[in-house]
């Protein structure tokens, strides 16, 4: 859609800004030096608000002196465009800042721009401990979409405060936008710039390498305070390439217990060692049957072949804690840690 004004819609202040927009900078430096602040600000915020500006607006507004310039490359710049890369190298250095911040922050993307390329969850958990107005502010700048997207990653009372918060912004100083963008901008660094450091999977495999009698007061402190994620890192804390150390004897006690669709899934496109593992400890008729059946079988979506594998772990934890079958987790109780 054309959201190109009509002449006789061009209030003054707009007709100025286009003829500024379309002159050659020193031209438009020497004509801005002549206006107070006011008048300043009044064309900037009417720059910011154009968008293009046809053939036939200009010729209106800057009239015969500017209709043979009408066949000539113009400006390549949409008036938000203009206010960052030209407007601010147009005015002298003591009123620049006055003038072109206000501006700025009301056209200004790139922030929004900078928090879609970062992860949703790293901004929700840097906010985390912030104060609820500072959320709100941090959100309410972010743009919608971004917003959204990080609110998800907020715990429900957090949630309902921040957005009964947001509800009554109106209005903030300039200089506190300014920090609280500074502030994510710096703490979340470069799109690049992440290192995994933890997640479940990795807190699992941790817990994984300790000492049995360590686990558990460990788990069980979890457990009080979620149990879902104790849950969680109970099932992780034996990826499914483990179960490769079950003996015969266990891994066909595994078997009898384990849902055959989920047996099939948890194959689909693993390493051919785990695959033979697996299928060495069924008959060969089983064997050759399973091999087809995956091997024919559609492509299956990444998340449901980890929790098939998932299901298979968490049935070898519970024949485990049966005394049916063996699993060497984490180091034996008499094991001391490499700094005793």
């Amino acid at each position: 859609m054309d959201t190109a004004l009509e002449p006789i819609q061009f209030t003054q202040s707009e007709k100025a800004a286009i003829l500024i927009m379309y002159l050659d900078r020193e031209t438009s430096k020497k004509l801005l030096a002549r206006l107070s602040d006011d008048e300043v600000r009044a064309v900037g915020m009417a720059m910011a608000s154009i968008d293009k500006v046809t053939s036939r607006e200009i010729e209106s507004v800057v009239g015969e002196f500017l209709k043979e310039l009408t066949d000539i490359a113009l400006v390549d710049y949409n008036g938000p465009g203009y206010i960052k890369e030209i407007f601010p190298g147009l005015l002298e250095e003591e009123r620049r800042d006055g003038i072109v911040n206000p501006i700025a922050r009301r056209v200004n993307k790139d922030f929004e721009l900078f928090i879609q390329g970062r992860k949703p969850e790293a901004v929700a958990a840097l906010l985390k401990d912030e104060q609820v107005q500072v959320q709100s502010v941090a959100l309410a700048l972010m743009g919608p979409e971004n917003a959204a997207r990080v609110l998800r990653f907020m715990d429900n009372h957090r949630q309902t405060e921040v957005t009964l918060r947001m509800s009554k912004l109106k209005h903030i100083p300039g200089d506190i936008g300014d920090d609280i963008m500074g502030s994510l901008r710096r703490a979340l660094g470069a799109a690049e710039d992440y290192i995994e450091v933890g997640g479940i999977d990795k807190t699992a495999r941790i817990l994984g390498k300790m000492r049995r009698s360590d686990q558990q007061p460990i788990l069980g402190s979890v457990e009080d305070e979620d149990g879902d994620l104790a849950e969680a890192l109970r099932r992780r804390m034996v990826v499914f390439e483990d179960l490769m150390q079950l003996n015969k004897r266990g891994m066909q006690a595994l078997l009898k217990n384990v849902d055959k669709e989920d047996l099939r899934k948890a194959l689909k496109d693993v390493a051919p060692e785990i695959l033979e593992f697996f299928l060495s400890n069924v008959s060969k008729r089983q064997a050759q049957d399973l091999r087809e059946e995956i091997e024919f079988s559609g492509p299956i979506q990444a998340s449901r072949i980890r929790l098939a594998q998932e299901n298979i772990v968490a049935e070898a934890l519970k024949l485990m804690e049966e005394g049916v079958i063996f699993l060497d987790l984490g180091a034996p109780d008499d094991d001391e840690a490499a700094t005793d």
